[in-house]
């Protein structure tokens, strides 16, 4: 008998993996800048992304977290005049998730020491509407969020229903006043804000998890059932 039981065991296993593997996370869309422009560099979905607020571009070493011999990030600049422009600056990117859920955004950045020390994390699900998401502060001027923080910026947008299978789905990253202020604060403690002061991006990414179609799930629920009854049957 101890065959039998062990059959039924590797069935019920082979369920679990099957539905862990059905939702397993995928890259809808990654931008690691290596290429030195703005098109996507992975994904299922792809995506674009925009310069707001009047800022120009170049690039620049990326981040220390990228491994690729060739590693380049989205450096930005000419951001808004002290006093001005709060939440208007920064960069755009439009990542449909279609078909997808439970999705997560990470990426790297990084402050020179003149840039404003903080930045805001913005969706829309509408591609009008910008709901707040995390405030970015910096560790430090000259320095990236992973070095300062221990890893990337990661933010987890799986609460939001309204994120999910939505081909309007956009996010961005825009400078802030210090809070409570209606100026920006310098990155590094003994530096003055200046509009010419940097934002770099790297390792932008967008994961989710598929969205189980009815049938697929109602099959693989009523599979694993299966095997549990039968496991239970025999071991009477």
């Amino acid at each position: 008998m101890r065959w039998k039981h062990a059959l039924q065991t590797t069935l019920v296993s082979l369920f679990v993996v099957a539905a862990l593997t059905a939702h397993a996370q995928v890259q809808l869309s990654l931008w690691n800048f290596n290429d030195e422009n703005f098109d996507v560099d992975g994904g299922v979905l792809g995506g674009s992304l925009t310069l707001l607020g009047g800022i120009s571009h170049e690039w620049a070493t990326g981040s220390p977290l990228d491994t690729a011999t060739t590693n380049r990030g989205l450096n930005t600049r000419n951001y808004p005049a002290q006093g001005t422009g709060n939440r208007t600056a920064g960069v755009q990117f439009n990542t449909p998730t279609t078909g997808y859920m439970n999705v997560v955004v990470k990426m790297d950045f990084r402050w020179s020491n003149t840039a404003a020390k903080h930045a805001r994390f913005q969706y829309t699900v509408d591609g009008t509407n910008w709901i707040d998401g995390p405030q970015l502060v910096a560790p430090g001027g000259d320095t990236w969020y992973s070095q300062g923080y221990g890893g990337l910026l990661v933010v987890d947008l799986s609460a939001d229903a309204a994120v999910a299978n939505n081909p309007n789905f956009a996010f961005r990253v825009v400078s802030e006043f210090a809070p409570g202020t209606n100026r920006y604060e310098a990155a590094r403690a003994t530096s003055s804000y200046a509009g010419t002061g940097t934002y770099r991006f790297d390792l932008v990414e967008v994961q989710a998890m598929p969205v189980p179609e009815p049938a697929s799930l109602f099959g693989l629920v009523a599979g694993l059932a299966g095997a549990v009854a039968l496991r239970r049957r025999q071991s009477r």
